[in-house]
């Protein structure tokens, strides 16, 4: 019996310790909402166009510019596409719960 209650005990704090990562990471995600728009905004856009013609032709350097590659934004997107299927399917299987 002691160690039902201890393992259950152990398994309580790792689903809390877990709930409190998720709730900080969830809490992050949201708060880059307006970054994620800004983002798909210029990525394609004439400014971004400019952008990559002027770092291509080094007359923009000594800058990180991932943001410039052809998929950076657009892997981005599908991550995000692809967590949120991710989390579509785990409200699924944490309906039915008690």
């Amino acid at each position: 019996m002691k160690e039902r209650i201890i393992k259950n005990e152990d398994r309580l704090n790792q689903v809390l310790s877990c709930l409190k990562n998720l709730e900080y990471a969830l809490e992050e995600f949201k708060s880059n909402k307006k970054n994620i728009e800004l983002l798909n905004n210029y990525y394609g856009s004439k400014k971004w166009f400019k952008d990559k013609e002027l770092f291509e032709n080094e007359i923009i350097s000594n800058i990180n510019a991932g943001v410039l590659s052809e998929d950076s934004v657009w892997n981005m997107n599908e991550d995000i596409k692809d967590i949120i299927n991710e989390m579509k399917l785990i409200i699924k299987n944490f309906e039915d719960m008690k």
